[in-house]
């Protein structure tokens, strides 16, 4: 038996960065009602309270169809201004949604002019990278059980032009079944994409 002299080998420090995968990510300020939305499209069951930054993780839920097809969406921790300027911890939170197919902006319906939250969360997003802001989305306002909600829904509809807006409610259950379906045919155009320039598409 012989053997030859080995040689020193090589050391390397490595830093792994995990981020979360979804196809779709709900984006919204803080208190927006992305938690108790969660809760109520699919099974995951995030902590929700009445107090800023309740979700300091994210949260995975999977919606699942009757031809058994699944979609997962993320409870994206709160997005503030400033956030690509890692206010809030923003920079940590926005790598998450880097990850997700298409967006889903949560505006809280209950406060005034709600249309600023969407113009702001969209500025974050392209801030932090360009084009972020413009992947297929849709815009939900939250909490349309509340009486104030629906008068300022009919002020958002003039405000907003682009995208499908669905108001909902997490709590009475109102237009979620519109939601799901909805969030059916963003994800099929998803696949339909993913077809057209050879990808393969996450399942799961």
């Amino acid at each position: 038996m012989s053997a030859t002299p080995g040689e020193e080998g090589e050391q390397r420090v490595m830093q792994l960065e995990l981020r979360t995968m979804a196809h779709g990510g709900l984006v919204g300020f803080p208190n927006a009602g992305k938690s108790s939305l969660l809760r109520a499209i699919s099974n995951a069951r995030p902590a929700v309270a009445d107090y800023p930054f309740t979700t300091l993780t994210p949260h995975v839920g999977v919606i699942q169809y009757q031809d058994f097809e699944q979609i997962a969406v993320a409870d994206i921790p709160g997005i503030i201004r400033g956030a690509h300027e890692n206010k809030g911890l923003g920079i940590s939170f926005l790598k998450h949604i880097e990850r997700c197919r298409f967006l889903l902006f949560v505006l809280d319906l209950s406060t005034a002019e709600p249309w600023q939250q969407l113009e702001s969360l969209k500025y974050e997003l392209e801030q932090y990278e360009k084009g972020l802001s413009e992947r297929p989305f849709c815009v939900i306002g939250s909490k349309i059980d509340i009486p104030e909600s629906k008068a300022n829904f009919v002020l958002l509809q003039e405000k907003v032009k682009q995208g499908r807006l669905i108001p909902v409610s997490a709590l009475t259950g109102e237009n979620i079944e519109e939601l799901l379906m909805h969030l059916r045919e963003l994800y099929d155009g998803y696949l339909e994409n993913t077809k057209i320039d050879g990808s393969t598409p996450v399942k799961w």
